[in-house]
């Protein structure tokens, strides 16, 4: 019975010091992390690398991210089996048209997302005008933008009333392009 007991076997203290230090804690060393490298074996299990430094591995059909220390074979295989158990065994060219088609993907809603350089001057310089003329910001969505729009239907196609569409000239756009603008001069 005497093994199921707590005992409290420190002695009373005297007044007397350990010699003995406190120990210290470790400090985070960078050269100290092991840094995994992306093996061309990955794609089987449903893996691409990313372009980030250092290397991540990427799952080509839902696109979440593993952390570079959970580059393992385990951790890998253990999200296809819980994530997609339905991919489970399928042969490695099926995950390199997955990986195409994720690459596509990513490149179309690069090129969606992005604003041509000539909107970009274009916008720039609308929001000039507006700044010179001291008109309110919202004057170009309202009236500026539609004018041109259908100037351009009128006079030459839609195609290049599509194109003009793409100008940014929203109220929040304006204001900053004339902070932006207004940047350089100094009073």
């Amino acid at each position: 019975m005497d093994r199921f007991l707590i005992r409290n076997n420190k002695k009373p203290n005297d007044g007397t010091q350990n010699s003995e230090p406190a120990p210290k804690k470790k400090k985070y060393d960078e050269s100290s992390v092991k840094v995994r490298r992306y093996l061309s074996e990955y794609l089987g299990l449903g893996f691409s690398a990313t372009k980030s430094d250092p290397v991540n591995a990427q799952c080509v059909l839902c696109g979440q991210v593993l952390a570079n220390s959970s580059m393992k074979t385990v951790h890998m295989n253990r999200h296809l089996s819980t994530v997609h158990p339905s991919h489970v065994g399928k042969p490695i060219e099926f995950f390199k048209r997955k990986q195409e088609a994720f690459a596509s993907n990513c490149l179309e809603i690069a090129k969606v997302a992005s604003v041509s350089s000539k909107a970009l001057r274009a916008s720039y310089a609308v929001s000039y005008l507006v700044a010179k003329q001291k008109k309110p910001h919202t004057i170009a969505e309202c009236l500026i933008l539609p004018a041109l729009v259908k100037v351009s239907e009128i006079m030459f196609d839609t195609k290049t009333a599509t194109a003009l569409q793409s100008i940014p000239v929203s109220n929040n756009t304006i204001s900053r392009r004339i902070e932006d603008i207004a940047s350089d001069i100094v009073m």
